[in-house]
């Protein structure tokens, strides 16, 4: 079997937009497509208004992923060699776990997925992949995101 070529998603319209590239490199190299998603881990949510606590289990989060992983994998119409995988934990520990697991030729990822205070608190996914893995990163830019030049 050949080395496949692992694209993580989040679910959002703008990480969508590598699924292109990532099925020219699949194509390119005669390999099967890994489309990832990395489901959280377990967070105690709580309101500020409200005394209760709510948690939500490991399960429940995977069980959840999975039914957006299902509908991902039907809106883009994912088939064929093309493969669709829930993990959990720290999503670029856990992309860069997978991708070399599985003797990954190259991880094609999305510049811009989910965007705003997360990005600023939380860090670029993409980054932290770009600069870690140890095998090839294809990074594709978001054709609604643009950097003016000054």
């Amino acid at each position: 079997m050949r080395q496949p070529v692992v694209m993580p998603t989040d679910f959002s319209a703008r990480s969508a937009g590598a699924l292109e590239w990532a099925r020219k490199m699949a194509d390119a190299l005669e390999a099967p497509l890994h489309c990832v998603y990395v489901a959280p881990e377990p967070r105690l949510y709580s309101s500020l208004d409200v005394a209760s606590n709510l948690t939500v289990s490991k399960e429940e989060l995977k069980q959840l992923a999975g039914k957006e992983m299902q509908q991902f994998a039907t809106d883009y119409r994912l088939g064929g060699t093309e493969k669709t995988v829930v993990l959990q934990g720290t999503p670029f520990v856990e992309i860069i776990r997978y991708a070399r697991e599985q003797n990954a030729a190259v991880i094609v990822i999305s510049t811009h997925g989910y965007s705003g205070l997360k990005h600023m608190l939380l860090g670029s996914t993409t980054e932290s992949v770009v600069r870690k893995a140890t095998c090839p990163v294809l990074s594709v830019p978001s054709p609604d995101v643009w950097f003016e030049l000054p």
